[in-house]
């Protein structure tokens, strides 16, 4: 992938065999209007080829134009396992497999394959991103990136509280606060104390939430494998209660639902899960690919989109997917879910996302828009019918050629 730099002082047009703008149809022979380093228009080609025109054209011949996109959910800190963790049909399993690893890892293995994880988000047309980490080794190796976004220190407190410091954004591009974990791995003074540091500070409040069906007895029934993980680390509160609630449930009685919330996988939800959430309108956030990777089962995208939920994507991290890919999260839905229109998908891969995160403006393709779009190059051209040319984009091999900011 080569990288175009826009300039201040330049005008440019560049024309591609399509145009995918996401939050429009797609613009079959379009073009893409830049000047003063901002988006000023994007339209048909015919529309602009026969006037005087003195921008600088870019002919980019049989590509697509499409913006860059946002990974709401990753672990560059695990990016050292890929490959190292076996797939698995038990989740309980593979987060067996996981802590081991883990705690084998040397700092400088974790920063190194974290540094190449985040080129190879560049390289994966990302510009948002939320990683998630334990250590902070990653949020220098962010703000030397091009990438946007947040570093969410990750709090793992069954037993005890951890004290939560004021985090400061390092330049307002790479921000900084604190998530809690899951239900299972953090006690219910801390998750609250968590939503409130997040409340405070007016940042995203991110969880684990519903990923698996222990994590399901767990919360119902306050038995089963991950209790018996949490003894076996020495990490068990015989004291914790849960009152027979699923995850959701567990979650809203706490206090922490609401439109600030990102509540990531969501696999396991009842219908009452899913009025909660129809009611408190948290981010719903999915990493397909990990879910079938270890064994957790798929999300039900229909539904959720069904109860008017803000629906995005993340990859989750490397010890559970082969690569940091949201088009293949958005294939992997699509093929699952064919009867979700392709513009909904490719809206939760962009625009959706980078809200998710407090980045409006990013990851779109519109008239007053920073510059920041893929070229992409596909195995086989489209198709001149806007529905089945976005079916096809999704499904069709991509290569991103160029990668256009400012």
């Amino acid at each position: 992938m080569e990288e175009i730099l826009i300039h201040p002082d330049e005008h440019y047009l560049f024309k591609a065999r399509a145009v995918i703008p996401v939050n429009r149809p797609p613009i079959f022979s379009g073009c893409v209007e830049i000047k003063d380093q901002k988006i000023v228009g994007i339209y048909p080609y015919k529309e602009v080829k026969n006037a005087r025109f003195k921008a600088k054209l870019i002919d980019l011949e049989d590509t697509v134009i499409f913006p860059a996109l946002a990974n709401v959910h990753t672990h560059l800190e695990l990016s050292a396992l890929r490959f190292r963790v076996l797939p698995s049909g038990s989740f309980v399993h593979w987060l067996h497999q996981l802590i081991k690893k883990r705690d084998s890892l040397t700092p400088i293995e974790i920063t190194e394959a974290a540094r190449f994880a985040i080129f190879e988000l560049w390289m994966e047309g990302i510009s948002v991103v939320g990683d998630v980490g334990n250590t902070g080794l990653t949020i220098p190796l962010l703000c030397e990136s091009l990438l946007r976004g947040y570093y969410f220190e990750e709090i793992l407190c069954f037993k005890g509280k951890v004290e939560l410091k004021k985090r400061q954004s390092m330049d307002g591009r790479i921000r900084t606060t604190y998530s809690a974990h899951s239900p299972y791995t953090v006690n219910p003074i801390m998750i609250q104390a968590i939503k409130s540091y997040t409340r405070k500070h007016r940042t995203p409040f991110m969880i684990h939430c519903a990923e698996s069906q222990e994590e399901v007895d767990f919360l119902l029934k306050g038995e089963g494998s991950l209790v018996n993980l949490l003894v076996s680390r020495g990490k068990w509160d015989g004291s914790f209660s849960t009152k027979g609630l699923t995850p959701v449930a567990y979650l809203d009685s706490l206090g922490v639902l609401d439109e600030n919330t990102i509540l990531v996988h969501c696999v396991h939800l009842t219908e009452d899960d899913l009025k909660i959430l129809k009611k408190r309108k948290p981010t719903i956030c999915l990493c397909p690919r990990s879910n079938l990777y270890t064994g957790a089962g798929m999300p039900k995208l229909p539904e959720l989109l069904a109860c008017g939920l803000r629906v995005v994507l993340g990859t989750d991290s490397l010890a559970s997917v082969d690569r940091l890919s949201i088009f293949e999260e958005i294939r992997t839905l699509h093929t699952f879910y064919p009867e979700i229109p392709p513009s909904e998908l490719l809206l939760m891969a962009t625009e959706i996302g980078a809200q998710a995160l407090g980045f409006s403006g990013a990851c779109v393709l519109e008239e007053g828009a920073v510059p920041d779009f893929l070229v992409i190059s596909l195995s086989y051209p489209l198709s001149e019918d806007p529905n089945e040319a976005l079916v096809e984009f999704v499904h069709s091999e991509k290569k991103i050629i160029y990668r256009v900011h400012a």
